[in-house]
């Protein structure tokens, strides 16, 4: 406590640079910590896709079959009572020997679970999103409380959902449903997104989206503002997957209109007849393929490093300077003090301990600033606006900087305190 206190006084002596400092830090932690979260916000949301997106395929959207409207004769029977999508798919894995990745939406003819809790729908009943097990153990967006659900049901028969923000339900909360218990064991933060490809997002051209990038094709969600609706996560192959229309059972699950299709090893040739095929059945983006989304979807992560690496590279060199010069000159300018320090009994470490709880202290005050900072862009809905996710990495990255400014701070006092003679340090000054 002793250094602190001392510390505490030299800092008081020259406050206004002391401020200035402090201020830098905090600022760089912002920046820093808005890069790596924007950037967490993109990768989390990429990653369950990645595997998928190496294969060789494309993206096709058969929003138009659920209006009934297709060219393609063979498809037309699957269509004549109401869009028969499972057995379309069926179709096409059978002719064309292709894989349709897709996720599947459960809904109840009675009006079961949880219910939304936002203002323009309250009351009514969420949708349901099914993912393959593959995608749902790395489907990993922050949750508010709880944990995700497994992909099996759990020791007590029960189905595990992880739902939005924006509904009525708490958690461990259990529902009675057609299609068995359902027990919520996770709750996503108010902002998020569904799982990509739940829902056809065509917003794109007007929002400045990407269409090339896999993000497109993810609907966002703030409790605030009302967007995409709340919304239930569970694993497919926990449902049986029966064709299209309500049964006995009172309940019904139908593919979401994006589909990836997986076409294999394959020659160009064959891609491009497929492709021609597929184009008949619903709508393929030109140019469009799994690689080119995969490549395009990296490069709009990338392109948050590239935007703002030189800024954060720009302000750690000031920083640095700053904070090295600051204590270079605090050093010098106590080289007096420290000698009657040293008169009276103190070493050469208390200094350097001194100067370095000065230092410590500087970064403590710098990291609540930055904290404070980032929670107030958290209520201040930044979080959905520029669309971050704080994560472990941010923790990691912040304390490394920490460090870092801390070690080279303190490299040019320690040399400075410990090639001076208090002795002769105070016969100059008398």
């Amino acid at each position: 406590m002793r250094y602190i206190h001392l510390a505490l006084g030299m800092m008081k002596k020259r406050w206004l640079f002391t401020v200035i400092i402090i201020i830098e830090i905090a600022v760089l932690l912002i920046l820093t910590n808005i890069m790596i979260a924007t950037a967490n916000s993109k990768y989390m949301l990429y990653e369950p896709y990645k595997d998928l997106l190496k294969e060789n395929g494309i993206v096709l959207d058969v929003s138009s079959l659920n209006m009934l409207e297709c060219d393609n004769d063979d498809i037309k029977p699957f269509l004549e009572k109401f869009p028969d999508l499972r057995n379309v798919e069926k179709f096409l894995e059978k002719k064309l020997d292709v894989k349709i990745h897709h996720s599947d939406e459960l809904s109840f003819m009675v009006q079961t679970g949880p219910r939304s809790a936002m203002y323009r729908d309250k009351g009514n009943m969420i949708s349901y999103i099914l993912l393959d097990k593959d995608i749902l153990e790395k489907w990993k967006l922050p949750l508010s409380c709880g944990r995700y659900p497994l992909s099996e049901r759990n020791a007590d028969g029960e189905i595990e959902i992880l739902i939005s923000g924006g509904t009525d339900a708490s958690l461990n909360q259990v529902y009675n449903t057609p299609s068995g218990k359902m027990r919520v064991v996770g709750i996503l933060t108010d902002n998020t997104y569904k799982p990509v490809a739940s829902a056809g997002y065509d917003d794109g051209i007007e929002h400045g989206v990407d269409f090339e990038s896999i993000f497109n094709y993810c609907v966002p969600l703030d409790i605030e503002t009302n967007l995409g609706g709340p919304f239930a996560i569970a694993a497919k192959e926990l449902f049986s997957q029966g064709d299209t229309g309500y049964g006995t059972d009172g309940y019904n699950i139908i593919p979401n209109s994006v589909w990836f299709v997986i076409y294999g090893d394959v020659s160009d040739e064959d891609f491009k007849s497929k492709t021609e095929y597929l184009s008949t059945v619903g709508m393929i983006r030109p140019n469009q393929t799994l690689a080119t989304l995969a490549q395009a979807t990296e490069q709009k992560i990338n392109d948050i490093y590239y935007r703002m690496f030189p800024m954060i590279i720009t302000a750690v060199i000031m920083v640095l300077l700053g904070s090295i010069g600051s204590s270079a000159i605090s050093a010098i300018r106590q080289i007096r003090t420290f000698g009657i320090f040293f008169l009276c009994g103190c070493r050469k470490k208390d200094c350097i301990f001194i100067m370095s709880a000065e230092m410590f202290m500087i970064l403590v005050i710098s990291t609540i600033l930055a904290v404070t900072g980032i929670v107030i862009m958290q209520k201040l809905n930044f979080e959905y606006l520029i669309g971050m996710t704080f994560g472990m990495m941010n923790i990691i990255v912040s304390i490394s900087l920490i460090v870092l400014i801390f070690i080279l701070s303190l490299i040019l006092p320690f040399g400075i305190i410990k090639t001076s003679s208090p002795v002769l340090t105070l016969k100059e000054r008398v």
